[in-house]
């Protein structure tokens, strides 16, 4: 059986250049499956984690468009593969396969691969991947990526403009060089001057050039997303999902950008106040620019393939016909019951002191059900309250002072001391309440800021659907924000203003909930959508089957037909 697969294996491109225990080696990771004429191999738009090689029967693979047009591009028969971007990356399906004759079927999970991968390096440099998917398994993994989604492509500025940058800074150190050697025998105080003269413009152009690789425009296979870091300064992520994408203007200015082919790419979404996403003076803007639509219609595909496969699903289920993979689409939130277990009781005093406690030092981010909250980081509070904190001490060391001396009468001096610390409390307690009452929500449908004054005097609540995000933008202020791992997300809406989530713990993380939150309630409203459509579907059914079909009772012609007896 072994020596059989590593012979089939030995005419796929992908293995064509494994030795034969390299081989042997995938061989031993491949698993046999037998389908029926009409099950459903793979379906456009699903998670790909198999490679498949076809030992037996016909299939072909239909891909529909962003206009919902089914549009056959292959045919597989004995000896074919197909799925080596769901092994090598675990993309979605860009199609559908069907079989079409009773078919057996070799697979490679993507999970054994990688863990094949692993144990044996040096494989990977032998397979023969498509070059789109060798340059996309060598892009990088980013935090934020979800586990579905794969980098397309990560850029910076033209090496132009890097050198451009460098240009200052290296002719600076070649006029301290020359003036250097000018002086002949500097002496030792010449030279640790002239070293540190030198210095200055060594460091600036290691400046220049951490600056340029920190500046990252990138394109998933979900969004774009401008990602820049000035060190010591700020760091900050715009993006933007790729469905959310109105058009894209090209601009060069200048002869060397025609010359040298690089320009700006203006990416407006429907994002409020500024939709706009500027890839700045990147290589080969033109062909970026058609990567990006490129992608952008792969995602709009899929979503019209799911709305389908969701349609096909659920007429299946109506008929009586069970699908034909045995797997639906229509995904339902599966939640287990759970039962409350009783929590021991806790004594009123520690229970009184817990409470305290957590008033006090409340969680800067809390989940509850599907509702995540956020409060300001405890540096927002530093500021306005600092007087009230100030004032306290210094009218404490005051009052202290006074009563060292034991000649002065403490009563008035503490009467007024307990006065005014009583005032000075409930002015720090105020800005602490009004603090920790300024929340931000994201839950399964939408995002909410809540802003309230202590007391309930006031509050004021905004909130939108998940629907009506189109950025979501995040600011690292400085060294401070980075060490302290605070800063400030804003989230553009279509028609609700824009949201600013200021101060927020883990901006990034913030920024990542956000995003697969949105592409959560996105996927469930298309799923809605199509069940909406096919039970309209399914009433036109009923009705042209109810007006094809004479009334029951009687004949072709409308006669009544003679009962028994």
């Amino acid at each position: 059986m072994v020596e059989s697969l590593v012979s089939q294996l030995r005419h796929v491109e992908l293995f064509s250049e494994l030795d034969g225990e390299d081989l042997e080696a995938v061989a031993e990771l491949t698993r046999e499956e037998h389908h029926p004429v009409g099950s459903l191999i793979s379906r456009q738009g699903e998670m790909g984690l198999r490679w498949y090689l076809v030992t037996r029967g016909e299939l072909r693979a239909v891909h529909v468009d962003r206009d919902g047009i089914e549009i056959p591009i292959n045919r597989f028969g004995p000896g074919d593969s197909f799925g080596e971007s769901s092994l090598l990356l675990g993309e979605p399906h860009d199609a559908t396969v069907e079989v079409v004759a009773d078919a057996t079927l070799v697979y490679i999970t993507k999970p054994a691969f990688d863990q094949l991968l692993t144990e044996r390096p040096w494989t990977l440099g032998r397979l023969r991947m498509d070059p789109k998917v060798a340059e996309r398994r060598r892009a990088p993994r980013f935090d934020w990526q979800e586990s579905d989604e794969t980098v397309v492509f990560v850029l910076h500025k033209h090496n132009l403009i890097l050198f451009q940058g460098l240009v200052l800074p290296c002719a600076l150190l070649l006029v301290i060089l020359a003036g250097f050697f000018a002086l002949g025998s500097p002496g030792m105080v010449g030279l640790i001057l002239g070293g540190l003269l030198a210095a200055a413009p060594l460091l600036f152009a290691l400046y220049r050039i951490v600056d340029h690789f920190n500046d990252n425009y990138i394109l998933t296979n979900k969004r774009v997303m401008h990602d820049e870091c000035i060190y010591l300064i700020r760091q900050s992520r715009v993006g933007a999902p790729l469905s959310n994408i109105q058009s894209i203007q090209e601009i060069r200015e200048g002869p060397l950008a025609q010359a040298f082919d690089f320009g700006d790419l203006l990416i407006e979404t429907a994002g409020e106040p500024a939709g706009t996403i500027t890839f700045k003076q990147i290589p080969d803007p033109t062909g970026v620019q058609a990567e990006i639509f490129e992608q952008k219609e792969r995602v709009e595909a899929q979503a019209r393939a799911e709305e389908r496969a969701v349609i096909r699903d659920i007429l299946h289920r109506r008929f009586g016909q069970a699908t034909s993979d045995g797997s639906g689409l229509v995904r339902r939130d599966e939640r287990t019951s759970r039962e409350t277990e009783s929590e021991p009781s806790t004594p009123s005093l520690v229970a009184a002191m817990i409470r305290l406690v957590r008033y006090f030092f409340p969680a800067l981010r809390h989940e509850e059900g599907d509702t995540i909250t956020w409060r300001k980081h405890w540096v927002a509070m530093l500021k306005p309250i600092a007087p009230p904190t100030g004032l306290i001490i210094a009218l404490t060391v005051v009052v202290a002072l006074f009563l060292s001396r034991g000649s002065i009468n403490a009563t008035p001096i503490l009467a007024v001391y307990v006065m005014a610390l009583t005032g000075l409390v409930s002015w720090w307690l105020w800005i602490f309440e009004d603090w920790q009452n300024d929340v931000y929500q994201v839950t399964s449908g939408r995002i909410v800021d809540v802003e309230q004054l202590p007391f309930a005097l006031r509050e004021e609540r905004r909130e939108a659907s998940l629907g009506q995000i189109q950025n979501v933008n995040l600011r690292v202020p400085g060294v401070l924000g980075r060490l302290l791992g605070y800063g400030t997300v804003t989230i553009e809406t279509a028609g609700a203003g824009a949201f600013t989530f200021d101060y927020v713990k883990d901006p990034r993380g913030v920024q990542t909930e956000i995003f697969r939150r949105m592409e959560t309630f996105m996927r469930r409203e298309r799923e809605k959508e199509a069940e909406r459509r096919q039970d309209e579907l399914l009433d036109w059914f009923s009705i042209y089957d109810q007006l094809r079909r004479p009334e029951e009772g009687q004949g072709p012609s409308g006669a009544r037909r003679p009962t028994a007896g």
